[in-house]
């Protein structure tokens, strides 16, 4: 078992980073080929030729700019000192390392380079279809409840153990999770949890990492027109399975079928601990009752029943947190703590949030990643709401996931699809955008008692420009601004008489 203040060496990841991390591509490329030279020894890597600086190596990857291979010439006319490629190239004498795959050794060298944070800590990759933000999230709140050192690597950003909010951070590149992951482990982070997206898996910007749990939420096909078909799909995501280390675990509620698919690839030390809404799991859910504005459950483990109240009703929400509390379970954590964990958490911002201004209906803003996303989340309010259950969509958001077939594909759970341009309150709106905000403005109208909406969308993060309507605002800004002109808050004993 590795330490989680000491690397495998013995060394602390603060005095290896002194160190500068000096990397030997022979140790961590073990399939590599050298031409030119026995071995090449770096501290730096790109796979920008037009960034390289005298002293990098260079890795030739096929990436949106292009195919590396062709830009060795450059790399080399700016001082690049060794170059890894997939082919034999001319190189003028500088040193060629040649690899089977160039993705999985730029990420392998970028996380040698940072020190090999992940081995300094108790990592926690979430992959799946979705419900990855939330799962990752909840994960970590339960954790911390428990007195763990936790920190986040996700959708909405970089959070330590000691921060109050997180920051904007792109995990997506290998550097950029190495760096992520190092920031943690030099802060003290004892268990840090990273979402990963099909596409990171893909770019294989994983490879280097190790994992001691790996959480998967779900795996149905999603993201077709970047992975092709479901099957291939499948296959990207249980690349994660590589990153599992000794005596690792898979969390996960899926089929057994495809535990013992995912467990046959990560190797024999492999355990699996079941956690979703199937009775049989380790630690399961048990539903107690459920409405538009909360929802009550009992997780269960062992014959142990602990009650957990959310504002968040939807069904996916319950095997997040289920499979959060199994994460929670794996290490040691009791289900009282994670139950107290998963309500103090409060649901994820941007995440089926909920939006009270003293509206008699229930609205909610939600950012997906897919249209299993949607799905999932409008079949569970179908059957929670009594009334109309109506949809607002930027139309950015909905041309990603489907084009121009949004309204009819949501039209199979809601009652009304409204598609809402960006600029709909930008400072000087056109007569598209005036009837567009007429439309919206009526439906919201419309809304009364046992109605729903979900406005998908995205949600700002930052600092918010000064009123409600300054600059281009997101569809979440838009319909909480609407909602707090049209249900103003009572000054306080405003219906008191003076004594």
């Amino acid at each position: 078992m590795r330490d989680s203040t000491n690397g495998p060496r013995g060394r602390s990841f603060k005095a290896r980073r002194m160190a500068g991390c000096e990397v030997r591509l022979s140790r961590v490329l073990p399939k590599a080929r050298f031409i030119a030279c026995d071995d090449v020894v770096a501290r730096t890597c790109r796979d920008d030729a037009g960034s390289c600086q005298p002293g990098d190596v260079f890795v030739a990857r096929l990436t949106a700019r292009g195919d590396g291979h062709e830009a060795i010439p450059r790399a080399i006319a700016r001082g690049a000192s060794a170059i890894v490629a997939e082919r034999m190239v001319p190189t003028d004498g500088v040193p060629l390392c040649l690899v089977p795959d160039s993705d999985w050794a730029h990420a392998r060298l970028a996380h040698a380079m940072a020190g090999d944070p992940s081995r300094e800590m108790r990592v926690i990759a979430v992959a799946g279809t979705s419900g990855k933000t939330t799962t990752a999230w909840l994960a970590a709140a339960v954790l911390a409840e428990a007195g763990h050192r936790v920190g986040v690597l996700s959708d909405l950003g970089s959070l330590g153990p000691d921060d109050v909010k997180p920051l904007p951070d792109d995990i997506s590149s290998p550097p950029a999770l190495a760096a992520g992951l190092a920031r943690l482990s030099a802060a003290g982070c004892t268990h840090a949890i990273v979402e990963v997206s099909s596409r990171m898996l893909a770019a294989q910007a994983t490879a280097g990492m190790v994992c001691d749990t790996i959480a998967l939420t779900s795996l149905a096909a999603a993201h077709l027109d970047r992975h092709a078909t479901p099957r291939a799909y499948r296959g990207i995501v249980s690349r994660i399975m590589a990153t599992l280390g000794d005596e690792g675990c898979l969390v996960t509620g899926l089929p057994a079928r495809h535990r013992d698919q995912l467990l046959a690839a990560a190797g024999s030390t492999a355990t699996c601990l079941t956690a979703g809404l199937s009775a049989g799991g380790v630690v399961h859910a048990r539903p107690v009752e459920g409405g538009l504005f909360g929802r009550t459950f009992l997780l269960a483990s062992g014959g142990q029943l602990v009650p957990v109240t959310t504002d968040t009703p939807t069904v996916p929400f319950v095997r997040d947190a289920v499979i959060a509390a199994g994460i929670g379970l794996r290490y040691g954590v009791s289900l009282e703590h994670a139950a107290r964990g998963i309500e103090a958490s409060g649901g994820v911002p941007g995440r089926l949030e909920r939006i009270d201004r003293g509206q008699d209906a229930a609205v909610f803003v939600d950012v997906a990643s897919s249209m299993h996303a949607v799905s999932a989340t409008l079949t569970s309010l179908r059957r929670l709401t009594r009334g109309r259950l109506v949809v607002l969509a930027d139309e950015a958001l909905a041309t990603k996931l489907e084009g121009r077939r949004f309204p009819s594909r949501v039209g199979r759970w809601c009652d009304e699809c409204l598609i809402v341009p960006p600029s709909i309150v930008a400072d000087e709106p056109t007569s598209t955008d005036v009837a567009a905000y007429a439309r919206v403005d009526r439906l919201l109208s419309s809304l009364g008692d046992g109605d729903c909406l979900v406005a998908f969308g995205a949600v700002p993060r930052g600092p918010r420009p000064a009123g409600p309507w300054a600059g281009r605002t997101s569809l979440a800004a838009l319909v909480d601004g609407w909602l707090q002109l049209a249900h103003p808050a009572e000054a306080p004993f405003a219906r008191r008489r003076a004594a």
